[in-house]
C-alpha cells in the first residue's frame, strides 16, 4: 500500500522587487536616483536610502530583496527632501505603493523635481 506524499507549503518571507525610474530629462553625470520608504532597506524615510544605478541616459534601476508580508511605501529623490519628484503641478505626488505579495517590478517615471532640474 502506497502512502501518500504530505505536500510542504513554503511561506517566502522576501520577494524580489524591481525599481525603474526614468526621468523626463537626462540627469548630468555625478547626479544620483534614489528610493526611500518605509523600511530599514530603503533607508526608512532618508531621501538617500536605496541608490538606483544609472541604466541609461535618463533611466535608471536596481532590485532590493523586501519583505513580503506587508505593503511598503516609497518616493524618489535625488538625495535630499529638496530633490524630490514631484508632478507638473509642483506637488509631491502621493507615495508609491508595492502590494504585499511576490515578486513586484515598480516602473514610475519622474515628470520634475523639487529643485526645477
Amino acid at each position: 500500500m502506497a502512502t501518500a506524499a504530505k505536500k510542504q507549503t513554503t511561506v517566502r518571507t522576501e520577494r524580489t522587487v524591481t525599481f525603474e525610474v526614468k526621468t523626463r530629462k537626462p540627469l548630468p553625470v555625478g547626479e544620483q536616483v534614489f528610493i526611500t520608504g518605509d523600511i530599514q532597506m530603503l533607508g526608512r524615510w532618508r531621501p538617500d536610502g536605496f541608490p538606483l544605478t544609472r541604466m541609461g541616459e535618463n533611466t535608471w534601476g536596481g532590485t532590493a530583496i523586501l519583505p513580503s508580508d506587508r505593503t511598503i511605501e516609497f518616493k524618489i529623490t535625488r538625495g535630499s527632501w529638496n530633490d524630490e519628484e514631484i508632478l507638473d503641478d509642483g506637488s509631491a505626488p502621493a507615495n508609491g505603493v508595492i502590494p504585499s505579495g511576490g515578486d513586484h517590478a515598480v516602473r514610475r517615471s519622474v515628470a520634475a523635481w523639487k529643485d526645477g532640474r
